[in-house]
C-alpha cells in the first residue's frame, strides 16, 4: 500500500476540533504567517517545492513553500551536531494534482495523483515527499488556517531525517515510535517558529494550541493497541506529549524517542467496556460507587491523612444559568461553563447545562477533569496552599493527573484474574479514550494567549496534567505541575 518507510497524511471528516487529521503528517496550526500569504510567487528556480505546470495558485502555496524551506535550513542546522553526519536535503518535494502533467517522480516511475489523494507522504523510494495539492491542502487551509499545512510539513520532513539517521532500520521498531519521534521533531520545530527565528513565519500561541487541536484529532480511535498496532500512531495524550516534548526539549531529546519515548498509556477495551465506548451514563458520575466524588475521595482522604491535613470532602452541587449560586469572590460569569470550588460552603459547584454538553461532546472524562480539578482547589485550600491564578490552575491540572494515575489499570489483576486500579479501593477504572477526553477539554478551557495568565494556555494546562499523570504526587508536590 505504501513505499518503504513511507508516511502518510489523511484528512477525513470534519469534528469538533476542525479537522481530523489520520495517519502521518499530523500536527497542524492555525497562524497568520507573515509577509508569506498573497505575495508575489518566487521563480520557479527559488522554489523548493516543484508546484508542476498546471497549478493554480493558492494563498497557502508561500507559506508552505517557506516552511519547507526553513525545514531544510533548520535541518542543516541540526542534523550534523545531533546525529553526528553531513546532513543531506531531501532529494525533492511535489505538489501533486489531477490537472499536473509533468511527472513526481519516484524510484519506480511517476507517481500518480491517485497514490496521494487525500494524503501527504514521504517515502524513502526516491527520498520525496508529495502532498495533495488538489484537496488535502485546501482543505486543510480552510479548516485550520495556513500555518497548519506547514506544520504538516515538519513531520513529514520528520520521517526523512529518520531515514538519514537509520531509525527504519533499528531492531524491533514499531510504527508508534518513529511516527511520535516524527511528532516530536514538528513539535521542536514549532518552537524554533514561535521564538521568532523564522522571518518569513510568525506562530503564535494560537498556532500552538491549533497544533495540539490537530495531534488530537489525528489520535488513533480509543481502544487501538497502538503499541502493537502496524498503523498505530498513540493516542491522543500520548501525540501531543511528543509534540509538547520536542516544543520544549528540542532535537536532542527527540533523537532519543525510538529507545526512550516519553512515557504512553496504551489502554485497550475490555468487552464490556467496548459496547459503551468506556463512558459511563451521566447519571451514574453523580451517584453510588461510580460517582466522581467517590472516586475522588477514595484517592484524596487517605492522602491526606497521612499527611496530617485536616479535609472535609467537597459536595456537588449542579446549577443552571438562571440561579448560580453564590461562591466567594467568584463572579456569575466567571461561573459559567465551568466548575467551581467554594470555601464558604465546601462544595463544588458546576454548570449542569454546559457539563451536560461537554459529556455528549467528548464523553465521562469531560464532566471528571473539571469537577477533579475544582477537587484540587479544595485540596490546596486544606493544605494551606498560596499560589493564585495561573500558578494556582496548574498546580490542580497536575493533581488531577495525579488522582487519574490512580485509577488507571493496574498491570497486575486481581487474584481471580479482574482488572483493577493502581489503587484497589478504587472502584472505577479509566479506559481508552479517558485521557484524550481530559485533554480535549483542557485545550477547550485554555487562555487563549501566554500572557493572559488566567487558567494556562491549553499547552501549559496538557503539559502539568500529563506531569500528574506519568509521574504521580511526588511530581506535583516538587513544583513540576
Amino acid at each position: 500500500m505504501i513505499n518503504s518507510h513511507s508516511s502518510r497524511l489523511r484528512v477525513g471528516a470534519a469534528s469538533l476540533f476542525t479537522v481530523i487529521l489520520a495517519g502521518c503528517g499530523s500536527s497542524a496550526t492555525t497562524s497568520s504567517p507573515a509577509g508569506s500569504a498573497g505575495g508575489a510567487p518566487q521563480p520557479a528556480a527559488e522554489r523548493s517545492i516543484s508546484f508542476g505546470d498546471g497549478k493554480v495558485a493558492q494563498p497557502y502555496d508561500d507559506v508552505l513553500d517557506a516552511a519547507f524551506a526553513d525545514l531544510k535550513t533548520f535541518w542543516a542546522a541540526n542534523y550534523e551536531p545531533t546525529y553526528g553526519s553531513p546532513f543531506t536535503p531531501v532529494a525533492a518535494i511535489y505538489a501533486l494534482y489531477p490537472e499536473r502533467t509533468d511527472p513526481v517522480v519516484g524510484c519506480s516511475g511517476p507517481v500518480a495523483y491517485s497514490e496521494v489523494k487525500g494524503n501527504a507522504f514521504y517515502t524513502s523510494c526516491g527520498d520525496i515527499i508529495v502532498y495533495d495539492d488538489s484537496e488535502l491542502v485546501p482543505d486543510l487551509t480552510k479548516r485550520m488556517g495556513v500555518a497548519s499545512v506547514a506544520v504538516v510539513a515538519a513531520h513529514e520532513y520528520g520521517h526523512a531525517i529518520q531515514a538519514r539517521a537509520g531509525v527504519y532500520s533499528i531492531p524491533g521498531i514499531k510504527t508508534i515510535d518513529t511516527e511520535q519521534q516524527a511528532d516530536c521533531f514538528a513539535g521542536a520545530w514549532t518552537a524554533h517558529v514561535a521564538r521568532g527565528e523564522v522571518p518569513a513565519l510568525a506562530f503564535g500561541d494560537a498556532d500552538v494550541k491549533a497544533g495540539i487541536d490537530a495531534m488530537i484529532d489525528v489520535a488513533d480511535t480509543p481502544g487501538t493497541d497502538s503499541e502493537n498496532d502496524d498503523s498505530g500512531h498513540g493516542s491522543a495524550f500520548d501525540r501531543v506529549g511528543a509534540f509538547e516534548e520536542g516544543f520544549i526539549n528540542g532535537v536532542a531529546r527527540c533523537k532519543d524517542f525510538p529507545t526512550n519515548p516519553y512515557p504512553r498509556v496504551d489502554l485497550t477495551f475490555s468487552p464490556e467496556d467496548a459496547a459503551t465506548n468506556g463512558n459511563l451514563p451521566f447519571d451514574d458520575l453523580l451517584t453510588g460507587d461510580t460517582s466522581i466524588s467517590k472516586s475522588l475521595d477514595t484517592f484524596w482522604v487517605p492522602t491526606l491523612e497521612a499527611s496530617q491535613v485536616a479535609f472535609t470532602s467537597p459536595t456537588l452541587v449542579a446549577f443552571t444559568v438562571g440561579a448560580v449560586p453564590a461562591c466567594g469572590e467568584f463572579t456569575p460569569e466567571q461561573m459559567v461553563n465551568a466548575a467551581t470550588y467554594c470555601p464558604d460552603s465546601n462544595t463544588i459547584a458546576y454548570d449542569d447545562e454546559f457539563m451536560h454538553r461537554l459529556y455528549d461532546a467528548y464523553g465521562d472524562l469531560s464532566f471528571g477533569y473539571p469537577v477533579a480539578a475544582a477537587y484540587s482547589d479544595a485540596v490546596q485550600a486544606a493544605a494551606g496552599g498560596t499560589l493564585t491564578g495561573e500558578p494556582r490552575v496548574l498546580v490542580n491540572d497536575c493533581l488531577v493527573g495525579a488522582y487519574l494515575n490512580s485509577v488507571l489499570p493496574s498491570a497486575t489483576p486481581d487474584v481471580d484474574g479482574n482488572q483493577v486500579a493502581n489503587d484497589p479501593n478504587q472502584t472505577i477504572i479509566l479506559s481508552p479514550g479517558d485521557l484524550d477526553e481530559v485533554v480535549k477539554t483542557a485545550v477547550l478551557f485554555g487562555d487563549v494567549a501566554s500572557d493572559t495568565n488566567n487558567l494556562g494556555t491549553a499547552f501549559e494546562k496538557i503539559d502539568s496534567f500529563r506531569n500528574g499523570v506519568i509521574g504521580g504526587l511526588d511530581v506535583c508536590l516538587q513544583g513540576n505541575g
